[in-house]
């Protein structure tokens, strides 16, 4: 019954995948040069441990899908929490590679590294749904996009003001003055969003089918 479920939503949700397969993200220059001047700043002010954080602000499961102890949910507490650490340090590691790799590898390398994410997800029991991965998404680009480009002097409350803009205004609120670096990021992290889900859903069904030779009566 939950094989036969899984393997209904696999073949939907592969379809389109594979559809896709063979649209790439394409950048622009300018665009992978406002995505990396914008990390540069994020990086430096510990952007994975913002973007951990507002994720399981905005959805607290997020903190289970994380091993992160579900009293550990204040805020000021989190940020002292060795799992909440190790998983801030993990997520921020990643965008790290993924943005260093632009310009110099194939966006296939990108993509691999998610798809192996993807894998490593269903392993460990971690099932997102489709909503959570664009929460993720929508979360990882307004956090990142938070650090304006092409400034020099921005402040701590500046910064902290912007926060409080976009937790008031989902509708990006600095489109205008961001638009390069947000469509940039919109760009990347819907790849690494896509090829995250792949991976999961194809080592879902792999391990279906595995089941279905190994208990060819149990369906």
């Amino acid at each position: 019954m939950i094989r036969g479920k899984i393997a209904k939503i696999w073949r939907s949700a592969m379809g389109k995948f594979f559809s896709k397969k063979k649209v790439d993200c394409e950048l622009t220059p300018e665009e992978v040069a406002a995505i990396r001047e914008v990390w540069i700043k994020a990086k430096n002010a510990d952007v994975g441990k913002k973007i951990l954080a507002a994720l399981i602000e905005r959805r607290p499961k997020f903190a289970e899908y994380f091993g992160i102890a579900s009293e550990t949910i204040n805020v000021k507490e989190l940020y002292t929490n060795r799992q909440f650490q190790l998983q801030a340090h993990r997520i921020q590691g990643f965008l790290d590679t993924a943005v260093g790799s632009l310009g110099y590898c194939p966006l296939t390398s990108i993509y691999d590294m998610a798809h192996r994410i993807g894998q490593i997800h269903f392993y460990r029991g971690v099932n997102f749904g489709a909503d959570n991965w664009l929460v993720f998404k929508k979360v990882a680009v307004d956090q990142v996009t938070l650090f304006r480009p092409q400034s020099k002097s921005a402040s701590s409350i500046d910064m902290d003001e912007r926060a409080s803009q976009l937790m008031e205004d989902p509708v990006d609120p600095f489109s205008a003055e961001n638009s390069v670096a947000r469509v940039g990021w919109n760009k990347l992290m819907g790849v690494i969003v896509r090829e995250m889900k792949r991976g999961f859903l194809e080592e879902a069904m792999r391990n279906c089918k595995e089941e279905d030779v190994e208990n060819p009566l149990a369906a």
